[in-house]
């Protein structure tokens, strides 16, 4: 068969007689329809040969493009001074040289962001932000939990690492009210906060890390949104519930069953030591009231859907249901508690009828 580019060879078929005398589609089902083409062997094969190439080719420039990003970011992690140079250099690029303004205008935007460059809370989210890049692309080659044994622990010691750093970054006073700290000479201090807040709360440091690294400055400036694709990944730094979700859980599913139960624990330590950094005593007391238990339901629900320790799971959820009677959710619980039941009840036995041997 004579060589032929992909298009060309599917120009010429789509453009034959049988192609031309086909009705147009009555409707737009018909119309997103596969088209009905005979190919013959040759050109199926050619076909065939054509898509390996252009695949190989979209995957070696999916390649480069994070190995670029991935090398520049390693070597940003070195110290908060070369965090910030590469922040520059992305925010110029992305904000400034893409969009054809003047060099004095990024000189001037800098000027006037000397301050919060400067801000510790504002460079430590930028290595944290590198680090968790770092191991976002890593981990985009990896579709199997078990193939997850050097991410996860990596990953564990950067939760452990990044929730201390949010802690660090507020105070609570004698009469159990939140505050941000002062971190020295006005720098990210803003004064009396009430908490109020989710996943941290006022901590301008959890702020930054709440985002997706698929938005920071970083990744749009190297334009990897369309390459970070994996779904058994979570994008954000703190989103604690996510990253046990989709990568941690589902490792100890696949490898070490037996640990889930400590796991969630651990899940559930995180989200209240963070939750509790930016909340006052009160704030606090009122929400783990509810969440906690909250928590602990959805952890036994877990082992229990997986077959992991299954009666102690049973036993505890009854607990929960006991020792929280006016919770929001405790109408909900004991319906799902009852459906369980139901579902584990022996059949009724069969009655013979009298006389019956």
């Amino acid at each position: 068969m004579k060589s032929t580019s992909l298009l060309a060879l599917l120009a010429v078929m789509l453009a034959s007689p049988a192609s031309a005398q086909t009705p147009p589609p009555a409707n737009e089902a018909e119309a997103s329809a596969v088209p009905k083409i005979s190919l013959t062997p040759g050109q199926l094969d050619h076909i065939m040969r054509e898509l390996e190439k252009v695949e190989a080719q979209i995957g070696q420039g999916r390649t480069s493009v994070l190995s670029a990003a991935l090398a520049k970011f390693k070597a940003a992690l070195a110290s908060e001074t070369a965090a910030v140079a590469l922040y520059l250099d992305c925010y110029k690029l992305e904000n400034f040289e893409r969009k054809d303004l003047k060099q004095t205008d990024f000189m001037e935007w800098r000027d006037r962001n000397e301050e919060r460059l400067k801000d510790d809370n504002f460079t430590k989210a930028l290595l944290f932000q590198l680090e968790y890049l770092v191991m976002t692309i890593q981990a985009q080659s990896i579709d199997d939990p078990k193939k997850l044994g050097t991410v996860v622990p990596a990953l564990q010691a950067f939760l452990a690492k990044e929730i201390v750093a949010v802690q660090e970054t507020m105070k609570h006073t004698a009469s159990g009210a939140v505050q941000v700290k002062d971190n020295g000479g006005g720098k990210g201090g803003r004064g009396p906060r009430g908490g109020g807040g989710d996943l941290g709360g006022a901590s301008p440091l959890a702020g930054m890390l709440r985002q997706s690294v698929k938005s920071t400055e970083f990744s749009r400036a190297f334009k990897l949104d369309d390459h970070l694709k994996s779904k058994q990944w979570e994008y954000s730094p703190l989103n604690i519930a996510g990253i046990y979700s989709n990568v941690i859980f589902p490792y100890y599913l696949a490898e070490k069953p037996e640990e889930l139960a400590a796991q969630w624990d651990a899940r559930i330590n995180a989200e209240m030591n963070l939750r509790k950094s930016g909340m006052s005593e009160t704030e606090f007391n009122i929400l783990q009231a509810e969440e906690l238990p909250r928590l602990q339901w959805e952890k036994d629900s877990y082992l229990l859907t997986n077959n992991i320790n299954a009666i102690n799971a049973l036993a505890d959820m009854l607990k929960i249901i006991q020792n929280n009677p006016s919770h929001p959710d405790a109408s909900r619980w004991l319906e799902e508690f009852k459906n369980v039941i139901k579902a584990v009840m022996p059949p009724p036995p069969v009655e013979k009828p009298i006389g019956s041997q």
